[in-house]
């Protein structure tokens, strides 16, 4: 990139001790006018796009794989004290990963509007990509995570973000992740908005001893 700059640098130079300077121009094949100095800062830019830049698409696959893979490593007691227990939980432990891949993450970034702001739990710019979490521990908790989802497809509608994913942490198999895949595309939600499911597992509840009162014989 260094070697790059330097490229455009000593053609900008060039262009700019000229005598014509940036409005040097010709005549193409069809009769129109164009600039020297366009042409130039369009083979440039073109050298960039295929060398050094993905398009967002290819950037929101691998984004997708890196999230499916990812409840091996926020399930793994060997790490954590025990499984995610809650929303936060699943939400902590997988941006703390993706902010390894993703440095210019953020949390919570906020989405002004006039009459409500709103708050996805993940925001990545470089991808203009949003990321929401939901846990899902109860069949009776589907109908409300469904509602959610409509919800925050409206309120996160943004110039800035392209591209949403909802991660559904479910500690138990509830619904596949295609169900809810087709729920989206049924509500005439764009496919720019994608629902992952992990599968993952119930924290252990303790059980506590039955206290044993002793009697004196």
């Amino acid at each position: 990139l260094l070697e790059y700059h330097k490229l455009i640098l000593n053609e900008y130079l060039t262009i700019k001790e000229s005598e014509k300077k940036f409005t040097s121009a010709y005549t193409d094949f069809t009769g129109e006018p164009c600039s020297h100095s366009l042409d130039k800062l369009r083979l440039y830019n073109n050298a960039l796009k295929n060398n050094f830049l993905i398009s967002t698409t290819k950037f929101t696959k691998d984004l997708l794989q890196i999230i499916r893979d990812i409840h091996y490593v926020i399930t793994d007691t060997t790490i954590y004290k025990s499984v995610p227990g809650c929303e936060n939980d699943v939400h902590i432990r997988i941006e703390a990963i993706l902010k390894c891949v993703f440095p210019d993450l953020k949390r919570k970034p906020r989405l002004t509007k006039h009459i409500k702001n709103f708050e996805p739990d993940t925001g990545i710019p470089s991808l203009q990509t949003l990321i929401e979490y939901k846990y899902l521990s109860r069949q009776q908790e589907i109908g409300s995570i469904a509602d959610q989802l409509l919800a925050d497809t409206r309120g996160y509608t943004s110039k800035d973000w392209s591209n949403f994913i909802y991660v559904i942490y479910e500690t138990k198999r509830f619904r596949p992740e295609k169900d809810w895949n087709l729920f989206l595309r049924e509500s005439e939600v764009p496919s720019n908005t994608t629902v992952v499911v992990l599968s993952g597992e119930s924290p252990e509840i303790k059980k506590r001893k039955p206290n044993v009162k002793l009697q004196n014989k």
